[in-house]
């Protein structure tokens, strides 16, 4: 996970607790990805190889239209007290 995070995005992190597993079966594909709390020890998260991101405050998860192996992610992290 941190040498992808270092290869996509340009940052050094350090990996923490698990949050949740995702065991989704997309049309075309199955998924199965761990979902950690990391922080970013030295770097800028920059985008390699995306298009697209941005910063949300924990009230504002619900104003993006994730995509359904995402969503398990996003409620777990709104039910941790963090």
């Amino acid at each position: 996970m941190k040498r992808e995070i270092e290869e996509k995005l340009a940052a050094e992190i350090t990996v923490g607790d698990l949050l949740t597993v995702v065991d989704y079966d997309y049309p075309k594909f199955h998924l199965l990805m761990q979902c950690f709390f990391c922080s970013v020890d030295s770097g800028h998260l920059t985008l390699k190889e995306h298009e697209d991101a941005k910063w949300l405050t924990k009230d504002k998860l619900d104003t993006v239209d994730w995509l359904p192996a995402d969503v398990k992610v996003v409620e777990a992290y709104k039910r941790m007290d963090r």
